[in-house]
């Protein structure tokens, strides 16, 4: 007699990201993942576990989806374990801007989110890398890691311990990189084809991303199967807080802000040896110059049973 084997679910719970009544929160998605019949384990990590190195060990087991609960950092770790295996995705956002759950149409709220893993579908997503660093949402150069070094500074004098800390913390950097707004001078060599330019801030993105209007950074769809890289035209501070005001208002257009570039893979250099990178929100130093690549269909991801279905590109 032939028998079905019960689905295996792994919930990766990162206490560091602040959800209250955790314990609480915890066993409801406990009780909602297994009401299909499901096995659920839950494996609990905290801030300064390698998560990466977590969620591959969970693959070895061989559990059919690996629930990441968390925030983008903790998504992008978990599926930097998933490229090109048979673990799928599921994604229980808790972070501050939760990006991918966003673009998935996966709920904000835990409860809801979890309810998408038990009923949703399985889809093939694409991914990224830089220099082998796997990123599901964006690579950013230039502002956002000059901020990032800005507000550890503030942070390792005693401003990172409270809400209100880093409140101001973060309040600090940003004034800071805006009054003296740093520019870089970057080579781009996109399929071939080089380009230098003098840019305050350069993102590669993991298929399209809008860049303007309300809804700054959405993409409408994930296998699109390529990279899109904006580079900001050189500015001064007051011309870059004019520039964000009217792209967010749509007086302006992304043509008028950014160079793009659309390609399947790129490379960007400094005269820089090392230079700061964020990808999906961490910052990080890499050895220039810095590859970058398009990994089709790379990641296997419960989504909404309603999210649309696109056809893929033509090769």
């Amino acid at each position: 007699m032939n028998t079905v084997r019960e689905q295996s679910l792994a919930l990766l719970w990162n206490r560091s990201s602040g959800w209250s009544d955790s314990d609480q929160v915890r066993q409801k998605l406990e009780y909602i993942l297994s009401t299909g019949g499901a096995r659920v384990f839950v494996k609990e990590v905290k801030r300064g576990k390698n998560i990466q190195a977590e969620s591959s060990a969970i693959v070895a087991q061989g559990a059919d989806v690996l629930i990441a609960a968390g925030g983008d950092g903790t998504i992008n770790a978990a599926a930097s374990a998933l490229i090109h295996q048979q673990t799928a995705l599921g994604v229980i956002p808790a972070g501050t801007l939760n990006h991918f759950a966003r673009d998935l149409e996966i709920p904000l709220d835990a409860e809801e989110a979890a309810q998408v893993v038990v009923g949703g579908r399985v889809i093939r997503v694409d991914a990224a890398a830089v220099n082998s660093r796997v990123f599901i949402n964006n690579s950013v150069l230039g502002l956002f890691p000059n901020y990032r070094v800005a507000r550890a500074a503030w942070e390792r004098h005693g401003f990172g311990s409270t809400r209100v800390g880093r409140f101001i913390a973060t309040i600090g950097a940003i004034l800071k990189v805006f009054w003296r707004l740093p520019h870089l001078t970057v080579s781009l060599d996109v399929e071939g084809r080089r380009r230098t330019l003098r840019t305050p801030f350069v993102l590669v993105g993991n298929n399209e991303h809008r860049m303007e209007g309300l809804a700054l950074g959405k993409r409408t769809r994930l296998d699109g199967g390529a990279l899109w890289v904006y580079v900001m035209r050189p500015c001064s501070r007051w011309q870059l807080l004019r520039m964000i005001v009217n792209l967010i208002t749509r007086r302006a257009v992304r043509g008028d802000i950014f160079e793009i570039f659309r390609a399947s893979h790129l490379t960007i250099d400094s005269k820089r040896r090392r230079i700061g990178v964020g990808i999906d929100g961490e910052m990080v130093r890499m050895h220039a110059p810095l590859h970058y690549e398009c990994l089709p269909g790379a990641l296997r991801v419960v989504a909404p049973a309603s999210y649309p279905s696109l056809p893929h590109p033509e090769n």
